[in-house]
């Protein structure tokens, strides 16, 4: 995907996400069930675990039985949404700031999901997570007998919280990131029947899929939209840092995902997944993943898959007229090198699940400059 954007006179004028990544759902279509369900992780790797278990969970209705969330499904979920989550706000995020990935932490943290055996040790590698976001990446609120009174104090409280602390202080003190006073929405945790019953025509068509709206209106997905009641969260917004309230609300999302492995199926959190009849005996399956509402559509013929279509979280939030080309537009910027910087924050912070890359021409300069 490339992110293209235009400086004119010091002001980010437009910017251009130009995802042409093949629809590889098509992939699905002629295998049986069983097949597409083994194919899709191979096909879509990054979130694997999710494009499974969306793949059996429509199946499941298409032929006429249901779907039953089990606690082993939602502990996979959260064990791959865990290792998501850390990889950027490890690995990636620092980077972004000129400090070096936390490799050894991340390494640490990750070898004690992999040795998930029981709910036990799903129990305690839950702690762990936990315990990381308590010490490592939110301790200066952790250890505050309240919470802060302004930004300054704020972005005090997240400097005491390690590299991602730092990086959350950098984003505020950097000023306020949204020069949109009508942001895009954010698509608020819904049931696949909602999806369904807007979708055109009935079916995610490929306009659909590339550019994937609700009743017309665009949206973004992702933490953010989920935890956008968070207090903290909610404060950042206010003050249109959006960039940084994305980054924060990752970290709650984290702490979420490490309380179900160690309490799964809450009653008093939102399932992951679930799944809703389409017109004409299809089903279409919602499984919310680290990176937003993943959405798979299918129809059966027999016992084989006649027709697929899946909608990314990717396609949502980098669509032609979404949430990163109206975001990234229309904003002062002393010069091209940090108005890429800020561009490569908006695009982590929204987080891709393709490879990217960030380029800003100035008015009358080749687009390769």
């Amino acid at each position: 995907m490339h992110l293209v954007a235009t400086l004119h006179d010091g002001r980010v004028t437009e910017v251009h996400a130009e995802n042409s990544r093949p629809l590889a759902a098509q992939l699905l279509v002629g295998k049986t069930l069983d097949q597409a369900a083994q194919l899709a992780p191979a096909v879509f790797s990054l979130c694997g675990v999710a494009q499974g278990v969306a793949v059996r969970a429509a199946g499941a209705l298409a032929t006429g039985g249901r779907f039953a969330m089990s606690a082993d499904t939602e502990c996979a979920l959260a064990i791959e949404a865990v290792k998501l989550h850390l990889w950027r706000l490890m690995l990636d995020w620092p980077v972004l700031f000129n400090r070096p990935p936390e490799r050894t932490r991340f390494a640490f943290v990750l070898k004690r999901i992999g040795q998930i055996t029981d709910d036990r040790s799903a129990y305690e590698a839950g702690g762990v997570v936990l315990d990381l976001v308590a010490r490592e990446l939110l301790a200066g609120f952790f250890n505050s007998l309240r919470e802060p009174r302004n930004l300054g104090e704020f972005a005090d409280a997240c400097r005491r919280g390690g590299t991602i602390g730092d990086a959350l202080a950098r984003l505020i003190e950097a000023g306020a990131s949204d020069p949109l006073d009508d942001p895009v929405p954010l698509l608020a945790p819904l049931p696949a029947s909602v999806f369904a019953d807007a979708l055109p025509g009935g079916w995610p068509d490929a306009d659909y899929c590339r550019a994937p709206h609700l009743s017309g209106d665009v949206y973004e997905t992702g933490p953010l939209a989920r935890h956008v009641n968070n207090p903290l969260v909610a404060r950042l917004l206010v003050h249109r840092h959006r960039i940084a309230a994305r980054l924060f609300a990752r970290v709650v999302e984290l702490s979420d995902c490490a309380s179900r492995l160690r309490h799964p199926l809450p009653e008093d959190m939102p399932p992951l997944v679930d799944v809703a009849p389409l017109p004409g005996g299809g089903a279409l399956a919602r499984v919310d993943t680290a990176r937003g509402v993943l959405l798979h559509a299918l129809r059966l013929d027999g016992d084989t898959v006649a027709d697929y279509a899946i909608v990314a979280p990717t396609e949502w939030n980098f669509r032609p007229g979404g949430v990163f080309e109206q975001e990234g537009a229309n904003w002062q910027a002393p010069d091209a090198a940090y108005a890429e910087w800020r561009l490569r924050a908006l695009a982590l912070a929204l987080d891709p699940c393709v490879m990217y890359d960030v380029t800003v021409k100035k008015t009358g300069e080749p687009a390769d400059a």
